[in-house]
């Protein structure tokens, strides 16, 4: 009789053994799907540097004529309803900028520097001197 329970405890000790192994294996292959999958959504040509992405390309406006958002190395985010001052000593320095969209489906937006609020497209010039505050009312943008 001992023999018998003592061949029932190889056996359940064996049982749990492959069952780990079952469940360790099922495990690692989830994780690999789930790995390829990651990479075959990312997008090419995007660069990550502490934990900010970058785009390689900065054209605002792709071939087919669609707004092209990317955020490349030296552009200046810039959030609703948040004044920045330029500064020749701060981020945003005085000179010609590049307003962009950070959402690729606003083609304008409104944006106040200095007292006055107008109205911007995506991709428009502006001149920033030094002093100016600027805040766009309404959506975030990128300033290139």
């Amino acid at each position: 009789m001992l023999k018998i329970i003592e061949y029932c405890l190889y056996g359940l000790v064996g049982f749990i053994v492959l069952l780990t192994i079952l469940v360790s294996c099922i495990k690692a292959a989830k994780r690999r799907k789930e790995k390829k999958d990651q990479a075959s959504r990312e997008v090419d040509g995007v660069v990550i540097k502490r934990n900010v992405r970058y785009s390689e390309d900065a054209t605002i406006v792709d071939t087919d004529g669609e707004q092209n958002v990317s955020y490349v190395k030296d552009d200046i985010i810039l959030s609703p309803r948040k004044m920045v001052t330029v500064s020749a000593k701060g981020d945003l320095k005085p000179g010609k900028w590049t307003v962009l969209s950070a959402y690729g489906n606003e083609d304008t937006f409104n944006i106040r520097i200095g007292l006055y609020v107008k109205e911007y497209k995506h991709g428009q010039e502006i001149i920033l001197a030094e002093g100016d505050e600027i805040c766009p009312t309404s959506t975030t943008i990128i300033l290139r």
